[in-house]
């Protein structure tokens, strides 16, 4: 191993990133380092900063392909789940999944995050991308979000300052690290919030089950991209072992032992055909990480 990188305690070397993917998809980074708590992650980002390293933080794996020869640099895999509760405020760590900041609120009678019920993921890259579901984000749940900056200095944003969009927010443009995301909520009876996650549960039900990485592309408001696929007539095709769901059009499953440029053939088909077919252009709601 590299005496540099030694210098960070627990980095393990030619991790395959594969199993760290809800898409089991991915060749491997050079080096890994599991954040167990805030102060883990600033202590890595500000090491790869200062000894110039690329480095790529990775939440619970959703919404990513990882490529076949992987990531020249180190992923740093979020593990800082710190949770507090004050009223109708909860502030937790950027590596908190999804189904716990849920739980969290819901034993806490706590209502406005029912719609991230059954969403994979971290708060922290949900929060990226501004992931939501029936027409409600999670953007909009937010009092401020902890970030370290690109200079290292920590700071809070409150939520204009964020800058969300549909599926945008600013950190995805900038080069800085979500720690920690406050939320304000409402107080409601706990039957209530149980009916609704109930129901947005059983609207997830038509999704594939299989391994995927969630939605493929951006809906191109007013249209979904999942019916453009699907008009395309392109429900079921496949490449090798990854193919087009025959569920939703927007998902592309893996059945086993598929190879990343074998998704990334079909998303080239996908745009092709819907490009050809309506004059539309469809975005990537994925990452694509790792070298082609």
């Amino acid at each position: 191993m590299n005496q540099t990188i030694k210098k960070l305690s627990g980095v393990k070397e030619n991790q395959i990133l594969a199993e760290f993917t809800t898409f089991k998809i991915g060749g491997p980074a050079d080096w890994f380092y599991q954040a167990k708590n805030e102060q883990d992650l600033i202590k890595a980002v500000d090491f790869c900063r200062y000894q110039k390293i690329p480095f790529f933080i990775l939440g619970g794996g959703s919404n990513l392909l990882i490529t076949d020869k992987g990531f020249r640099g180190m992923v740093i895999k979020l593990e800082n789940k710190e949770e507090k509760v004050d009223q109708e405020k909860i502030t937790v760590g950027a590596g908190l999944q999804l189904a716990e900041l849920v739980k969290l609120a819901t034993d806490n009678n706590l209502s406005g995050l029912e719609f991230l019920a059954g969403i994979p993921g971290t708060v922290g890259g949900a929060i990226v991308g501004n992931a939501g579901a029936w027409q409600q984000n999670i953007g909009d749940k937010i009092e401020r979000v902890k970030v370290l900056d690109e200079k290292n200095q920590i700071q809070w944003f409150n939520r204009m300052d964020c800058q969300f969009g549909y599926r945008q927010s600013r950190f995805k443009k900038k080069k800085e690290i979500i720690l920690a995301i406050e939320f304000a909520l409402k107080k409601e009876s706990p039957l209530t919030i149980k009916e609704k996650i109930k129901e947005y549960l059983a609207k997830r039900q038509s999704q594939p089950k299989l391994f995927s990485a969630g939605c493929i592309f951006i809906n191109p408001k007013p249209k979904a991209a999942g019916n453009l696929i699907e008009e395309c007539g392109l429900k079921g095709s496949r490449k090798n072992n990854a193919e087009i769901s025959p569920f939703h059009a927007n998902f592309i499953i893996n059945h086993g032992g598929t190879k990343a440029e074998d998704v990334l053939e079909l998303i080239s088909l996908a745009k092709k055909k819907v490009r050809e077919k309506f004059g539309i252009n469809l975005e990537e709601e994925i990452i694509v990480l790792g070298e082609l």
